[in-house]
This record gives structure tokens, sequence and C-alpha cells, in this order.
């Protein structure tokens, strides 16, 4: 009886130490940067090119026009991402979009609510690309989730961004 009451009393302190975590960091911030051999702008019409999407960001799958025209700000559209059985949606609208500079935008789903802010950088021939990255769960579980998951969020974002710097790359030498 001693054992189940100690164990009860640890579950629900593990629980509560979870989920003071949600209540602490509502939302929570994190930045990812990136040197590419290529321009500002070549860089951003392909970070904006959805034909070119699937080829660097993880699990990403088409979109859809929601409402407004594309590339311009109060553009909202459907993302949608599979990673193996599971299919998830992302409401993505544009708040800010400076052709070849600088673009904003939220990110809408029934777990969490985002705003990222991508900076491009640079010459004709070398750029990096910055981004800042706001996120806030839509309930006190999700709060607590996403900020335990925060560097990994980081890390895939990164990782992503690894993989548009090759497409990138990759497109400036076959246009060449």
């Amino acid at each position: 009886m001693r054992f189940v009451k100690f164990t009860l009393v640890g579950l629900i302190s593990i629980t509560l130490a979870f989920l003071s975590l949600g209540f602490f960091h509502a939302e929570f911030k994190y930045e990812n940067e990136l040197d590419i051999n290529a321009s500002a702008e070549n860089v951003y019409r392909i970070f904006t090119n959805d034909e070119l999407k699937s080829k660097w960001l993880s699990g990403y799958y088409g979109s859809e026009t929601l409402a407004g025209t594309a590339s311009q700000s109060g553009h909202r559209k459907l993302l949608t991402f599979k990673q193996e059985e599971q299919t998830f949606e992302i409401i993505e609208e544009l708040t800010e979009v400076h052709e070849g500079e600088k673009i904003v935008f939220t990110l809408e789903t029934e777990l969490f609510t985002g705003v990222n802010e991508v900076y491009f950088m640079g010459n004709d021939q070398n750029s990096t690309l910055k981004s800042y990255t706001t996120v806030k769960g839509s309930s006190i579980f999700y709060r607590a989730m996403f900020y335990a998951l925060k560097s990994s969020m980081q890390n895939q974002t990164q990782q992503n961004y690894e993989a548009l710097k090759k497409v990138v790359e990759n497109e400036m030498h076959l246009s060449r």
C-alpha cells in the first residue's frame, strides 16, 4: 500500500512539473541561420517556390490556396505534410512580404500557432538566411510538450534549411 501511495504521489508530481512548463512558458522562440552560395534573390525565389518545397521541406506533400493572392500579404494556404501513415495540415498566412529580402508568415494548427520571420541577406554570390520562429501551444499540455521539444524543432528546421541550401546551390549550378 505504501508503494502505491508513493508511486501515485510521484506520478502526480511529475505530471504537475511537466504541466508547469506549459504554464510558465506560454510561448518560446528559436533562431536558425545558414550561409548559402547563391544570391539572396535566388534563395528567396526557391524558398517561396511551392513546386520545389518537397525537395527541402521534410514531409511536405502539397498546398492549396484558401484566400488571397500568392506571394502577397494576406495569402492563406493549407499546407499538407505526410510522415509515414499520418497526414498533418497547417494553415499558413503571409503577413509581410519584402520580395528578395524578408518574408513573415503565421502557422496555425489545432496543436499550436507560430510566427516565422525569414530574412535573406547577401550579395550576388553569397547570402545568409536567418529565421526567427515563435511557437505557442494551443493548451497547457501542448505548450509544455512543444517547449520540451524546442531543441528538436530547431534542429529539424536547421535540417530543412540545409536541404534548402543543397537545392538552391544545385539549381544555381544547373542554370550556369
